[in-house]
């Protein structure tokens, strides 16, 4: 059966009302093949640390001249340490989160976001 997408349920951005989250965990409980079941709260704080990821990435992915892949990150090897020194200043002056450990790993979960 396909979700149920309910518009009166989204927040600002990309946030959920509370009331969201119990029907998230009636519709993960099925598809849960080991573990307990999940709670709202985990499942708003899964949400969460996911969002908080994202907005690291994001600035990354709109830089200029900067090719980004979700499997290998920047790909930066160790040979363009100068470029990633540089890469790193300018974020930092731009004011934009950076996660040093997309230096050579990406995030697969980036397009769902």
């Amino acid at each position: 059966a396909a979700a149920e997408f309910h518009l009166d349920l989204l927040g600002d951005g990309l946030n959920f009302k509370p009331q969201f989250w119990p029907k998230v965990t009636l519709h993960l409980a099925p598809l849960l093949t080991r573990g307990p079941a999940k709670s709202a709260t985990a499942c708003n704080s899964k949400w969460g640390r996911l969002h908080t990821k994202y907005n690291l990435v994001k600035p990354i992915t709109n830089l200029s001249g900067i090719p980004w892949d979700n499997a290998l990150g920047l790909n930066i090897l160790d040979e363009g340490e100068v470029v990633w020194k540089e890469l790193i200043a300018l974020i930092s002056r731009q004011k934009h989160p950076v996660a040093k450990g997309f230096r050579k790993r990406g995030w697969v979960h980036f397009t769902a976001m």
